[in-house]
């Protein structure tokens, strides 16, 4: 199905260029990927580093492509899009990872709109570890959903979920990285107060929370009873799980995903 197939990217910074690392190493051969971006360095350094095609503008990235991967944030939509309307086929479609921006509003630029995927992947893709969730604007097909999701499985894990999900996603799965890592750093801090040293401690909480995780992803079972098969009666668990309720992680949680989610759609709505 991909054999011969062309992917173009627009954006190669923090999320696109890591998204280019792992198709070149997982999905595509390098000489069947295409970059661009404003910053031409970022462009020379992918090229450098990953044997990738660069082109210096989008009507090159789209003379020698079959499909093109928007990896820009929402507010560079407006400028981007407009472009690749002016110099895409009837063959092309079109991927994003624009956070907020729905298909319809991709498809709107078009005066005839192309098949579109939009996807909220997350930055542990830099570890081959993202989960990405995909979903199909009015004129994709599944063909459009199974290569594309081809790709993002090179970055780590994929769901195919409904749009109306989208922003919720980006609430939870897309900004998540920077809540588990604060958490880590919040577990890391608690092990200094109590005696523990600093590189210690960080590399105690950075493995718990990993070990956790990996776990509950080969398990699939439902996290209340991992945590209970941890905590014993009246044991040092018991005690920290009643201190963290005391102090409203759960709700805190709940008005961070809430926080983010409606500001992905507020992005989406400029």
């Amino acid at each position: 199905m991909t054999a011969n197939f062309r992917l173009g990217v627009i954006g190669v910074g923090k999320m696109g260029g890591v998204i280019v690392k792992n198709v070149a190493d997982n999905a595509l051969p390098a000489s069947q990927l295409w970059v661009t971006d404003i910053d031409m360095e970022l462009v020379a350094q992918l090229r450098a580093e990953k044997s990738v095609n660069a082109a210096a503008n989008i009507a090159t990235l789209a003379q020698n492509t079959d499909a093109i991967l928007c990896a820009v944030p929402p507010g560079a939509v407006p400028y981007v899009i407009p472009q690749v309307a002016e110099v895409l086929s009837p063959q092309h479609w079109l991927m994003s990872i624009a956070a907020g921006v729905s298909t319809a509003t991709l498809e709107a630029y078009f005066e005839t709109p192309p098949p579109v995927v939009r996807v909220m992947p997350n930055i542990a893709a830099a570890a081959g570890a993202a989960i990405s969730v995909l979903t199909k604007g009015s004129r994709a097909a599944d063909t459009h959903i199974e290569i594309a999701t081809k790709f993002f499985n090179a970055c780590g894990t994929t769901l195919v979920m409904e749009e109306h999900h989208l922003n919720a996603v980006t609430g939870l799965s897309g900004s998540g990285p920077a809540y588990v890592a604060l958490f880590v750093e919040a577990l890391a801090d608690a092990g200094v107060h109590v005696g523990l040293p600093r590189q210690a401690a960080q590399t105690l909480a950075t493995h718990t929370v990993l070990g956790t995780a990996t776990m509950l992803a080969q398990t699939e079972e439902h996290p209340a009873v991992l945590k209970n098969r941890v905590t014993t009666p009246g044991g040092t668990t018991a005690a920290g799980l009643h201190a963290l309720e005391l102090g409203g992680l759960r709700a805190t949680l709940t008005e961070a995903i809430l926080a983010a989610t409606e500001r992905a759609t507020e992005l989406g709505s400029r």
